[in-house]
């Protein structure tokens, strides 16, 4: 075993510019693998499942996204009106995707009183958010940011004081929650409100109520009626899709190995071609051959591998510490799990095996003394 180290690293450092970037092109593959099961397993935790509400939603029938609906508060009445013994009260919601500092949050802005009793928010730490340049922040958005109690944040040029931190129970993405007259203060009331809520009596049944709203033509022609929890899950369909994309370019990603170490070695028994014919006259079998071809492919995979997991170690390091990444606001710790990094690191070895023996049976049965027959 030694002595096939030795004559593994003495055939490597005598085409050492070759090995070294034959190790950082692997490197690459391995950073690429390692960079897409870390954004796996960080979207799991962002998909937990919401809880189960007794709300409908309204947004503007032609907006994608909530922050591009605009509806009118008359619309409120018109819903409270055709289903007045389902819905309990109407209220409406300020909704904005906003960068504050450095950060891509949601903003909104509801009635003080339906932050606990009909959005679910819980109270962990301070106070509900009473003034007009005073806000609660969820607690993963506090986590990200660094803000606590008595922080100061700066929204659309103005500073908000930081009276509590909550927790959303209808859905896990965090946000910053102000009162409503605060929201219109802030952002006027120039494009209306963009999401009406319609918290049901307990005994109603969300998806009849919601088909009788949506059939009114008062409501159809300018919102369409949603079961809050449909909102909440398109979010967490979206971060399934995304773990599911990944983990499948993780591992194509890893079968770039075979490629490489297969053209890394194909290219080193081309050049070598009479050398590997006269081993074979000496007795040396393909069996050997091949042995020392592996033992090559595995020092490049562990020296790619090792090289591109402390450089993505270093950027993870630094994008959680100075400017951490965010998916529907809600944080992504990223961190290389030691399940995923074994695993990947066994992929690798089997797929740069693969490589060698792809390309090593023609060259292992040379013999120069056949060839001159």
């Amino acid at each position: 075993m030694f002595v096939l180290g030795y004559f593994t690293i003495k055939d490597l450092l005598h085409d050492r510019w070759r090995s070294l970037l034959t190790i950082l092109s692997l490197a690459v593959v391995v950073a690429g693998y390692l960079l897409l099961a870390s954004l796996s397993r960080a979207f799991l935790t962002v998909g937990r499942q919401s809880t189960v509400t007794n709300n409908l939603v309204l947004i503007s029938a032609d907006a994608i996204d909530p922050m591009e609906s605009s509806l009118d508060v008359d619309i409120l009445q018109t819903a409270l009106q055709v289903a007045p013994d389902q819905i309990q009260r109407a209220f409406p919601t300020l909704f904005r995707h906003m960068n504050i500092e450095g950060h891509i949050l949601q903003v909104r802005a509801v009635p003080l009183e339906e932050m606990p009793a009909s959005l679910g928010l819980i109270l962990l730490e301070g106070h509900w958010p009473a003034g007009l340049r005073q806000v609660a922040v969820g607690e993963e958005i506090a986590t990200a940011a660094s803000w606590t109690i008595g922080s100061t944040v700066n929204i659309y040029g103005t500073d908000f004081l930081v009276t509590g931190l909550v927790r959303a129970t209808e859905s896990n993405l965090g946000a910053i929650w102000m009162t409503y007259p605060a929201g219109q203060s802030l952002f006027g009331m120039q494009h209306g409100f963009q999401v009406g809520y319609l918290p049901l009596v307990p005994s109603a049944d969300p998806e009849s109520v919601r088909l009788l709203l949506q059939a009114d033509p008062g409501i159809s022609t300018s919102a369409t009626v949603y079961l809050e929890n449909a909102v909440s899950d398109s979010y967490n369909q979206v971060n399934h899709n995304l773990v599911t994309l990944s983990s499948i370019m993780a591992l194509v990603s890893l079968l770039a190995i075979t490629f490489g170490i297969y053209n890394s070695t194909a290219l080193s028994l081309t050049e070598r071609s009479s050398e590997i014919g006269l081993l074979r006259v000496l007795g040396f079998t393909q069996a050997k051959l091949r042995t020392f071809l592996f033992a090559r492919a595995l020092f490049l995979t562990l020296a790619a591998y090792g090289l591109g997991w402390a450089v993505l170690d270093i950027y993870y390091y630094y994008r959680n510490h100075y400017s951490p990444l965010g998916f529907s606001e809600v944080p992504l710790n990223l961190s290389l799990a030691f399940s995923t990094t074994l695993l990947g690191l066994a992929l690798a070895t089997v797929f740069a095996f693969l490589g060698v023996w792809l390309t090593s049976g023609r060259f292992a049965t040379l013999n120069p003394l056949a060839e001159s027959d």
